[in-house]
């Protein structure tokens, strides 16, 4: 994983769920994708893990579970019994290199508690192949009750999900939330997340060194954190409850288009910025600032240990002018260049193979030019052309 460990593979992962489903049938014989459909499947569980290739998962109002992707995708199908009360799902660590040296996410608990008791149908979608898989896309019935996907190398898109828990996974791609709503629980390590359009009852996002941006969101309860990315939540409004956003190194932005209770800190060389246009009640100072929005609302909570903090109502799209210590918080939602910054690190420090090929080539014939010379017998040039007069004159060589 290029310096990344920790990242559990979904079948331990299935053990770390703590569901404690017992089978209450014998799985059916699996399909392999390239087009596959599991019809008659209500409000079911499905997992999707792909090791390499980019994964969209797309919801609709058929009872079925569809794949679209390459033939070696291998889709089976099993009914399980969850217990049916609320169980913490253990989210497994990572640790990777960076340019501070060795960084990490710690393991940490999520509950989920979408899953009701009795019988239930369980859909696995996973790769059997090492290379990469190509584009796969997934429907899935609209009312599925707890989807699981992971893309160790690749992108992953979510559209449309809104009726039970999502947990996803990113390795090293862009993991995209577009209209998704309920429980969500989002990480990313190097590529960025991004959603847009989404109503969260509750969503706790992280990344390693990811940037993450939300816009014209609303959540109930929010916790977003990063290592060395920065965050963005523009143009979103907040419901009460918890909304907190937290990054070690980068930037925090916060853009409320409702009433909301923000305050910021920021330590280590760090300075708060705010811009209000619609008589927000600021009270700032270079490292901290609490502004009442509206009529006040719900606490909303933004750190930055050695980045900046930015406060503002709205959206930064909608401005035509910003000073230019503002600009680090529009780059965050420049998508074009987040996903060039994520190709950028996506690039594994080896050395490029036709670059050894080409030593190799020059070294090789260099020994063949050289061995030619010694191979030449000299004794048999030595011999006498004439025996018969070597021994006519008296010569001490004879001839074997």
């Amino acid at each position: 994983m290029g310096g990344l460990r920790g990242l559990i593979p979904a079948r331990s992962i299935r053990f770390a769920l703590g569901f404690a489903w017992a089978l209450g049938a014998a799985a059916a014989t699996p399909v392999r994708a390239d087009v596959a459909t599991v019809d008659n499947v209500a409000a079911p569980i499905v997992r999707v893990n792909v090791g390499e290739g980019d994964v969209t998962i797309r919801t609709w109002d058929r009872p079925a579970v569809a794949v679209d992707g390459d033939p070696s995708l291998l889709v089976t199908r099993r009914v399980v019994r969850p217990r049916g009360e609320d169980r913490s799902v253990l989210i497994p660590g990572v640790e990777g290199q960076t340019a501070r040296g060795l960084e990490q996410l710690p393991p940490e608990g999520f509950v989920v508690s979408s899953i009701p008791p009795g019988p239930r149908d369980l859909v696995v979608v996973r790769s059997t192949s090492p290379s990469d898989v190509g584009p796969v896309t997934v429907h899935i019935p609209a009312d599925s009750v707890f989807v699981y996907a992971h893309a160790a190398r690749g992108n992953l898109d979510v559209h449309d999900y809104k009726a039970g828990t999502l947990i996803g996974f990113v390795g090293r791609g862009r993991l995209t939330l577009d209209d998704v709503g309920g429980t969500v629980f989002a990480q990313t390590n190097h590529g960025a997340l991004l959603a847009n359009d989404s109503n969260f009852e509750r969503i706790r996002a992280r990344s390693l060194m990811a940037n993450m941006a939300f816009e014209r969101c609303s959540a109930r309860q929010i916790e977003a954190s990063s290592v060395g990315g920065s965050i963005v939540y523009d143009g979103g409004s907040f419901r009460p409850g918890l909304a907190r956003f937290e990054s070690s190194t980068g930037n925090v932005a916060i853009g409320t288009a409702g009433a909301a209770q923000l305050t910021a800190r920021t330590a280590a060389g760090g300075r708060v910025f705010t811009n209000f246009t619609n008589g927000a009640r600021v009270d700032a100072h270079d490292d901290a600032a609490a502004v009442a929005v509206g009529n006040g609302g719900p606490v909303v909570t933004a750190t930055s240990g050695s980045g900046n903090v930015y406060l503002y109502d709205g959206s930064l799209r909608a401005r035509s002018s910003l000073p230019p210590p503002w600009r680090a918080a529009t780059r965050t939602l420049d998508r074009p260049q987040q996903r060039a910054l994520q190709a950028q690190r996506t690039v594994l420090p080896v050395p490029q193979p036709t670059r050894f090929r080409a030593r190799y080539r020059m070294t090789v014939p260099t020994p063949r030019a050289v061995t030619p010379r010694p191979v030449t017998p000299r004794p048999v040039n030595r011999r006498p052309l004439r025996p018969s007069a070597s021994r006519a004159h008296g010569s001490s060589r004879g001839v074997s």
